[in-house]
């Protein structure tokens, strides 16, 4: 395959901004799987990704058993997810994956020890 020097380059900018939309999206399916480990050491169940999240605000954030900074965190991965995966024209800057990173890694931790501690329902 041939490309001109502009062809090359808008190849390269594609392949990088693709590069930023998963690794936001490996940081939302990290804390969704941490999440179903939570929801199975509480027996609940979600069937879908808003589910999830909705169970979590009701059965996790609204009875003060986590911070509702991560309430508002996993509503905003979803969407960011729903972005990268589904929607051509927006792509998830470097930045606002570098945002995510640190929540992502905490409330993976604060799933942890909820179910180490047998902080559950």
């Amino acid at each position: 395959m041939s490309l001109s020097d502009q062809e090359r380059q808008v190849m390269i900018d594609l392949h990088i901004e693709k590069a930023d939309d998963l690794a936001m999206n490996r940081y939302y399916y990290a804390c969704f799987h941490a999440l179903h480990a939570l929801f199975v050491a509480n027996g609940l169940y979600a069937r879908t990704h808003d589910g999830l999240i909705t169970l979590f605000g009701k059965e996790f954030v609204q009875t003060g058993k986590v911070d509702k900074q991560y309430g508002r965190y996993l509503a905003r991965m979803e969407q960011l997810r729903k972005l990268a995966d589904y929607n051509c024209t927006t792509n998830i800057t470097e930045d606002e994956v570098d945002e995510l990173r640190q929540p992502a890694h905490s409330l993976i931790e604060t799933i942890k020890e909820l179910i180490k501690n047998k902080s559950i329902l």
